[in-house]
């Protein structure tokens, strides 16, 4: 036996190992379900509850958020009516806790 024909006889036998890998690995890649692990799934769901719980917190400090914002525009709207200040002439400085004339500039 030669070396060509023992080469050659390699060869055909490697391809056709890596059909027989082929025909067996292809089709357990492709399966419609591939099912995960128990311990997998409980780290999504555990993932999903924080998840649902940070979105509630979220609303919840949203509805805060606007009251108050609306609450604080209230105020200073009263303010500029006990004070009889124009919104067009004066703007209320939140830091300094007062209202400022608005320098109008042509």
């Amino acid at each position: 036996m030669s070396v060509e024909t023992v080469v050659e006889e390699v060869k055909a036998e490697a391809v056709k190992l890596a059909e027989e890998v082929k025909a067996v690995v292809v089709p357990e890649a492709k399966k419609a379900v591939v099912t995960i692990t128990d311990s997998e799934k409980l780290i999504l769901a555990e993932a999903e509850v924080e998840y649902l719980k940070a979105s509630a917190e979220i609303q919840r400090l949203t509805k805060i958020t606007e009251s108050k914002a609306k609450e604080y525009q209230s105020a200073v709207d009263s303010m500029l009516k006990k004070y009889v200040l124009d919104k067009a002439d004066y703007l209320f400085d939140g830091v300094k806790k007062a209202f400022t004339l608005i320098e109008k500039k042509l």
